[in-house]
């Protein structure tokens, strides 16, 4: 069974070389919690990331995928982050270390 989390941004202003800091200051995770609200969380058994995911995720979190928002997929040890790019792209973030 997948994971699938859902970070909305919170009301904290932030712009991207900030959360870049964050995260290398406090890790993903945490850096993560200074600029979103907790996540959102379901679980899945299957994802098709085609050209209706984002209504497919609006469907089961009710609420609306925003740009900036970020999305984690967890599967066993694996675990991958995505952010919702203004022009609606998906770009990951990609834990290092």
């Amino acid at each position: 069974m997948a994971i699938l989390r859902i970070y909305k941004k919170n009301s904290t202003d932030m712009d991207l070389s900030q959360l870049v800091e964050a995260i290398s200051e406090l890790g993903l995770d945490n850096g993560l919690l200074k600029f979103y609200n907790k996540p959102l969380e379901k679980e899945s058994k299957s994802i098709v990331a085609g050209p209706s995911f984002l209504q497919f995720l609006t469907k089961l979190f009710g609420s609306q995928i925003s740009a900036g928002d970020v999305i984690q997929f967890e599967h066993g040890s694996h675990s991958r982050y995505y952010m919702l790019s203004a022009t609606g792209t998906w770009d990951e973030i990609i834990k290092l270390g």
